[in-house]
């Protein structure tokens, strides 16, 4: 277990503490809080066989001294990571303590969404922590700036040692429910992409059941799944599955007695949404499940997209076009009544929350109280490989390969971004998967992913020179 010092096993996210921290004054361990469960947690978290080491962007002299002061006996290592999160040197110490983390369990624990990036760049899962209320925002660790820590797309969120705890017994279980129940497990587990708000006994809250990740990531996040609900021609099976999760955990929200429920609904389908009814097919199942049950909720279309509608909030640039964009084209129906009524909204994806913004607004307008934005899929933000680019290395340049997913295919690949895709690379890409027989031989060459002509089954190849690559022509079928 890789875990951050500052804010998580000490109470010292404090700007006053920065000359310490920096290294530029002797480190007074006196004045260093730490949390008054964290040496039982380090005991706990050892007791369950993990070898816990502190991974800190403070100054060695900070760092050591406060180690060796109350972490000493659960801490196998400190490691003084300045350029957090940069996965080089973690990987690199790491191998100099013999652990290899592809063939362990390991996790990244901490407070920041600097441990987050730390955590996905290693492909290991990831626990954001909120032991404190911050006093200040600090700007590059992001202490005090909630939705970017969230952003960052964490695997697990914890407010006590014990959760975390919880959380190393019962990993599928406190995943987020969509991600659990792809992991055949089950969890009513859901996250606030931005804290309630509630005002003149109105709650306003959003809440996510899943992340779509951008580059680098643990083995749970979403992704593949919400490419393949796009698909036109996406399996009965996965609308099954969401539906059972996003059931499960609206069950519990209806069970907490704190608020009635009245209305279910959902953002609808444009005319020109592929697949067609995309959110409807789902909608539906999901309102079946309460029609099953009996259930008091009221479950049907109250939203509306103007018939001229000819583009996509997803196609705006910014969070103010998109909400513009909703504004003028997304309305609440005529023949709806939601006047002293709280209203439940499914949708697909959440990004800024826009959508949400515009839709609470609108059903205010009207009389509607509390309203609660479930969103199946939360983007997160984007984290580059720790791979660099072979080619743009050739030519002397140090570009990272960012992680993609096919749109139509689901199909995983390293892409060296080019500049019409929003990146600065030359283009590159491969499968990921090195070459098995090349590998053998000392030299490490990654694999294509390529389609039979004759059968169309893809396969990974080793392309040769005679095909335009460098490789030894090897292949390896798809499993």
């Amino acid at each position: 277990m890789l875990i951050d010092l500052d804010g998580t096993l000490t109470d010292t996210a404090d700007l006053a503490l920065k000359p310490m921290k920096d290294g530029q004054v002797p480190t007074d361990v006196s004045q260093i809080r730490i949390f008054p469960e964290a040496i039982s947690f380090l005991a706990e978290a050892t007791h369950l066989g993990f070898n816990c080491i502190v991974v800190s962007d403070s100054h060695p002299k900070y760092v050591n001294p406060i180690v060796n002061e109350y972490f000493k006996e659960y801490c196998i290592a400190s490691f003084s990571l300045a350029d957090k999160p940069n996965t080089f040197k973690t990987l690199a110490f790491l191998q100099q303590q013999g652990i290899d983390i592809t063939k362990d369990v390991c996790y990244v624990v901490g407070d920041s969404w600097l441990d987050i990036e730390l955590g996905r760049g290693l492909k290991v899962p990831t626990v954001l922590t909120n032991f404190y209320e911050a006093r200040e925002v600090e700007v590059r660790d992001g202490i005090g700036d909630y939705i970017k820590n969230i952003k960052s797309g964490s695997t697990y969120f914890a407010c006590s040692y014990s959760e975390i705890v919880n959380i190393l017994q019962n990993p599928l279980q406190n995943l987020l429910c969509i991600e659990a129940k792809f992991s055949n497990s089950i969890s009513i587990k859901s996250r606030k992409p931005r804290l309630d708000d509630i005002t003149a006994g109105k709650l306003t809250a959003h809440r996510v059941l899943a992340r779509q990740s951008q580059g680098e990531c643990d083995q749970y996040h979403a992704t593949e799944k919400y490419f393949e609900f796009s698909r036109v021609d996406r399996r009965r099976e996965i609308l099954l599955t969401m539906r059972d999760a996003i059931a499960a955990y609206l069950d519990c929200v209806l069970a907490d007695v704190s608020y009635s429920w009245h209305i279910f609904t959902y953002v609808p389908d444009k005319q020109t949404t592929q697949p067609a009814n995309k959110m409807g097919e789902l909608f539906n199942f999901v309102a079946e499940h309460f029609q099953q049950k009996q259930s008091n909720l009221d479950c049907y279309s109250i939203f509306e997209w103007n018939e001229t509608v000819n583009s996509s909030t997803r196609k705006q640039p910014t969070s103010s076009d998109r909400k513009k964009f909703v504004e003028e084209n997304l309305n609440l129906r005529g023949d709806v009544d939601v006047r002293d009524k709280n209203v439940i909204i499914l949708d697909d994806q959440y990004t800024t929350g826009a959508t949400a913004d515009v839709l609470v607004k609108k059903l205010r307008i009207e009389g509607a109280k509390s309203v609660l934005f479930v969103a199946l899929f939360h983007l997160i933000t984007n984290v580059s490989s720790n791979r660099l680019c072979p080619v743009c290395s050739a030519s002397s340049l140090n570009k990272l390969l960012q992680l993609k997913i096919n749109k139509q295919t689901g199909e995983k690949f390293y892409s060296c971004v080019l500049p019409k895709y929003g990146g600065e690379g030359c283009g590159y890409s491969d499968s990921g998967k090195l070459c098995s027989v090349c590998l053998s031989k000392g030299t490490s060459r990654y694999m294509k992913v390529k389609t039979n002509s004759q059968t169309g089954e893809k396969f990974y190849s080793c392309v040769s020179p005679k095909y335009g690559g460098e490789g030894c022509g090897h292949t390896e079928s798809i499993e």
